[in-house]
C-alpha cells in the first residue's frame, strides 16, 4: 500500500512539473493585457481572489515601465517615489509620493520611470469587474 502511495505521489508531482514547463514553454498570448503579463519584470501578482487582485510594482533605480493600460485601482506606497509618469499621447508628469500614502486612480494608459536613485515600490490593489468596466 506504501509503495502505490508513492507511485501516486510521484504521478502527480511529474504531472504538476510538466503542466509548469508547458506554461513556460510557449510565449505569452499577444492579447493578455494584464500589467502582470505584459511586464511581469516590474508587476508581480501577490493575491488573486473572486474581490481583488493584488499587485506589487517595483521599479529599480532610474527604470522605466512599459506603457499599458492599467485598470482602475487603489495605489498604496511602499517607499518613497519620484516618478515620471509617460502618456502615450501628451506630456510627461512628474509625481512625488511618500511611503504610506495610498490614492484611487482611475483607469488610465501611461508608463512609469523612476527618477530616484533607490527602488520604487508600491501596491496595486484591483477590484474584481473594474478591468472590464472601467
Amino acid at each position: 500500500m506504501t509503495r502505490l502511495w508513492l507511485v501516486c505521489w510521484y504521478f502527480l508531482a511529474a504531472v504538476g512539473v510538466g503542466a509548469q514547463e508547458r506554461e513556460h514553454a510557449f510565449p505569452p498570448d499577444i492579447f493578455d493585457t494584464r500589467p502582470t503579463a505584459l511586464d511581469p519584470a516590474h508587476y508581480l501578482l501577490i493575491l488573486e481572489n473572486d474581490h481583488v487582485k493584488v499587485i506589487r510594482v517595483r521599479l529599480g533605480p532610474h527604470e522605466k515601465s512599459m506603457v499599458m493600460e492599467l485598470p482602475a485601482h487603489v495605489m498604496t506606497c511602499i517607499t518613497d517615489q519620484h516618478v515620471r509618469v509617460i502618456h502615450p499621447r501628451g506630456k510627461p508628469a512628474e509625481r512625488s509620493q511618500k511611503a504610506g500614502y495610498t490614492g484611487w486612480l482611475d483607469r488610465d494608459e501611461y508608463g512609469l520611470e523612476n527618477l530616484a536613485d533607490q527602488p520604487a515600490e508600491w501596491i496595486l490593489v484591483i477590484p474584481s469587474g473594474v478591468e472590464k468596466s472601467g
